[in-house]
């Protein structure tokens, strides 16, 4: 019966990754002239190939450089400095997450011409800054003040502040590393300043452009584009994710430090208050603002803004998308639980057994969400799947779809975090545990469950979030049209702004509810970037 558990996730993860993703790597050497790798012959083959790859390096880099300098600004300011209103403004700089990056390049191409590289970059800095907020504030929390207050009176503030710099480096260049990893395989906001005008493609723009061409195929090659074409993508990916994981396994984790002695601004206190004001303001206040005057009526030009407006259009988003709002939200309900059930019992494998449960499972990251979501249409909508749904009853088109290719991408997030929380428990505990006498399911509940309670209600939030900002994976899958993300995305093509803006508004009520009721349940505060 212990077993059950562990055998369930490691049949999801051979089901809903591995499957996946063998069998978009089987069809581009299984030819119609037998095992082959012709197709493979077209890699970066094409100039236009070359640039798009090109252009998503670029992109990247930028990206992640804007993402480290206001995340890492932020950490800085709110949890090392005697900033005013500090203990406020740290627990909002995780909020910019909540926001999909498809609404903060909606937000800003309402007030400003986005088309652009710089703006693309900007942008895709601006969405992703919270990874390296979250993860430098993280590594400022594990350093010890009394080291840092030994190494001030023994060698001057310059070299506390180098061995500061060196202690929580790993931390800021894992931030930096999620962040490159997400934006060089993003494709909604790339493709969403497209429409607005832009000339020039990213990589995962010309994956998903191959694979909607994929019917007009008629070889072997024209069919297996789409998914050669991601592999120099995936290379460049997963040396980030391998970077990023020697990083966390050498990173300055402790179990009680004592906080940092906080830096004096001085003078500079309120000049410095500005930069956390901009970092909350591009990544919520402007998404919000301009949903907000989307919803006001600020796009019809035949009648001013006003407050009926907005009631009507809160109650057109009810009446028109009310089904895709419970869709989603019941969608990243079910998506947080089953990631944790999933997670939990790879995360013991891989702090008790071998690490390389934590490669593995990092995988779907490495894949960008396009080809990801391409490895379930190929696999469930196959022939031979079409046949076992007569039995069953239709998997490729329910919403059973949606969440499990959530859950499997968002996998590492859980894996990565809770079997780290499993390492940090002496084994010592577990001894005693089946030394008691109590079954495997009692020991589950009473011993193993309440110290990772915790990281689990964690890794749940996150996952509620993220799966309910998820644009690329809804993009490609049928039973995804109904999320409210898509939903938004279409808007750029047929209009309706006003509804679009109460929908958003509406999605983003539903992000902050996480935190609402966490802070009622436990009765706590939110810490700093918690």
């Amino acid at each position: 019966m212990h077993q059950l558990p562990r055998t369930v996730a490691i049949a999801f993860y051979a089901l809903f990754v591995a499957l996946p993703l063998g069998v978009l790597l089987w069809e581009t050497v299984d030819g119609p002239e037998g095992f082959g790798f012709s197709a493979w012959s077209s890699i970066l083959a094409d100039p236009v190939d070359r640039a798009q790859l090109g252009y998503s390096l670029a992109l990247a880099v930028s990206s992640t450089a804007v993402a480290v300098l206001l995340g890492f600004g932020f950490a800085w300011l709110t949890f090392r400095t005697d900033l005013p209103c500090a203990g406020l403004l740290g627990p909002l700089g995780i909020a910019p997450l909540a926001v999909p990056p498809i609404l903060v390049a909606m937000g800003f191409a309402d007030l400003v011409d986005a088309a652009g590289f710089v703006p693309c970059a900007l942008l895709l800095g601006i969405s992703y800054s919270p990874f390296v907020a979250v993860l430098t504030a993280r590594g400022l929390r594990s350093v010890d003040g009394r080291t840092y207050e030994s190494a001030w009176l023994a060698r001057g503030r310059f070299a506390a502040e180098r061995m500061l710099a060196r202690l929580v480096a790993a931390e800021v260049a894992a931030g930096a590393l999620l962040a490159f990893i997400f934006t060089i395989s993003e494709h909604g906001v790339p493709e969403f300043l497209t429409v607005k005008g832009k000339n020039w493609h990213t990589y995962a723009e010309g994956v998903f452009a191959n694979w909607q061409r994929r019917a007009t195929g008629v070889t072997h090659e024209d069919i297996a584009a789409p998914i050669v074409a991601a592999v120099p993508l995936v290379a460049v990916i997963v040396v980030a994710l391998f970077v990023a994981l020697r990083l966390r396994a050498h990173s300055n984790l402790r179990g009680d430090p004592r906080p940092l002695p906080l830096r004096r601004l001085g003078r500079w206190r309120f000049v410095a208050f500005a930069w956390p004001l901009l970092y909350l303001a591009a990544g919520l206040g402007v998404p919000v603002v301009v949903m907000g005057l989307w919803a006001a009526g600020s796009t019809d030009l035949t009648e001013p803004m006003s407050l009926e407006v907005v009631r009507q259009s809160f109650r057109a988003a009810f009446e028109e998308a009310g089904d895709n709002m419970a869709f989603t939200v019941a969608v990243a309900v079910t998506t947080a639980f089953g990631l944790v059930a999933v997670s939990a019992p790879l995360a013991r494998i891989a702090a008790r057994r071998t690490q390389l449960v934590d490669y593995l499972c990092v995988v779907p990251l490495a894949v960008p969400a396009i080809l990801l979501a391409i490895g379930f249409v190929r696999c469930f909508n196959s022939v031979s799947a079409v046949r076992v749904y007569d039995v069953t009853g239709d998997f490729y088109d329910s919403p059973a779809l949606v969440v499990v290719a959530y859950v499997a991408r968002f996998l590492p997030f859980g894996v990565l975090t809770l079997s780290n929380v499993v390492r940090r428990v002496p084994t010592e505990v577990e001894e005693a545990a089946e030394l008691c006498g109590r079954g495997p399911v009692a020991r589950a509940l009473r011993i193993h469950g309440p110290l990772m309670l915790p990281a689990m209600w964690s890794v749940g939030c996150l996952a509620f979030v993220l799966a309910l900002r998820e644009l690329d994976v809804a993009v490609v899958l049928p039973a995804g049209n109904p999320a409210v993300v898509r939903k938004l995305s279409n808007i750029v093509h047929f209009g309706g702004e006003d509804m679009g803006g109460a929908l958003a508004l509406l999605l983003l009520a539903s992000a902050i509810l996480v935190p609402v009721v966490s802070v009622l349940i436990t009765g706590k505060k939110l810490r700093s970037l918690s």
